[in-house]
């Protein structure tokens, strides 16, 4: 929660209105435009197609590299990222366009001792004007609910925000098509293709909880892995077959959806291994799948996923993560793979 602490701020820049569109080209050649939207130390994010992406700065040409430099030294609004104009207003150390630093729900110009709160992207709201907002469950970006279209709201009080929705994931054939890139980016770190059949299921939020109470899973869980195994045995030999289903919360943007797909086939290849180990290994291990297909995308929404993993403050899903992440850095995947495999009842 921000409070406002300084009134008009008077500066001597003109207000530039108009989006900063150019042409970016990488080192290799490739060409695409966008504007840029905030550079943070050496990574740029740049905005195409009315997609948010994030590059290292030196992934672009000189040219370009010194547009960014140049763009980040002209004071520019929290906001909208446009450069200031002689009416501006500041709080929290950051400083807005006057007509941009208005609450989303009452559209009023915050006042000095106003209490707000504002989300990762930037958007502000009265404190108590909070319970007319809604977040988006994937990157927490705040809406205003009067305003939100039917589809946003997903159920259970979940809600998607605009662009979320707009490359969501609500058919399993898509589900299908998001698996195969998962399945691609696993099997380059050593995680192979299952034994057993793999059934992926998109649901609802309620199906979701309802099978993991049954099993008795906790956590604010996205996706739920369901496995059934039968050992058969003729003489001294025994064949185990698997049988898969992999729950998947409906309406996740892509980037959630591979990350969260990622988390569900580490936990098949666990099961397929009857691999033994407490709840922080083994959803810490699930969780670097999870990172693994995070940090190949560049678009924001990754990046504040990654952050919230990292920030975590679940004993299992987030200290677990964090330490099974130290121990990849130390190991690299495959002795860390082979170590989870010594952990197995099946090598």
């Amino acid at each position: 929660m921000l409070r406002l602490l300084l009134g008009f701020v008077f500066g001597a820049l003109p207000y530039v209105a108009l989006a900063e569109l150019r042409t970016w080209t990488t080192t290799d050649g490739r060409k695409a435009q966008g504007e840029i939207f905030e550079i943070e130390g050496d990574q740029i994010g740049l905005r195409i197609a009315n997609r948010e992406y994030r590059f290292p700065l030196s992934r672009f040409i000189e040219g370009d590299r010194s547009y960014a430099r140049k763009w980040q030294s002209q004071p520019r609004c929290e906001l909208c990222s446009k450069t200031l104009g002689t009416r501006t207003m500041e709080a929290g150390g950051k400083t807005y366009h006057t007509a941009c630093f208005r609450c989303l729900v009452c559209k009023k110009v915050f006042k000095g001792g106003d209490k707000f709160r504002r989300d990762q992207w930037g958007t502000l709201a009265h404190v108590d004007h909070f319970s007319y907002v809604a977040t988006c469950g994937s990157c927490g970006r705040m809406f205003a609910k009067r305003e939100a279209r039917r589809e946003q709201i997903l159920d259970s009080n979940r809600f998607a925000c605009l662009n979320c929705l707009s490359n969501a994931v609500l058919e399993e054939k898509a589900l299908g098509l998001v698996n195969e890139r998962v399945k691609k980016a696993l099997a380059k770190i050593g995680i192979g293709k299952p034994k057993g059949t793999v059934t992926l299921v998109l649901v609802d939020k309620p199906t979701l909880d309802q099978e993991a109470k049954r099993i008795r899973a906790s956590g604010k869980l996205k996706g739920l892995t369901l496995t059934k195994f039968r050992t058969v045995t003729k003489g001294n030999v025994s064949n185990t077959t698997f049988e898969h289903r992999i729950l998947v919360l409906y309406g996740l943007p892509h980037t959630e959806c591979e990350a969260v797909l990622a988390h569900e086939h580490m936990h098949v290849w666990l099961n397929e291994l009857f691999v033994e180990a407490p709840p922080d290994v083994v959803e810490g291990f699930c969780n670097l799948g999870a990172s693994n297909l995070l940090k190949i995308e560049t678009n924001k929404l990754s990046s504040i996923l990654l952050d919230n993993m990292q920030k975590s403050t679940s004993p299992t899903y987030g200290e677990g993560y964090r330490k099974m992440s130290a121990k990849l850095s130390r190991l690299g995947w495959p002795r860390l793979i082979a170590e989870m495999r010594s952990r197995g009842k099946r090598k």
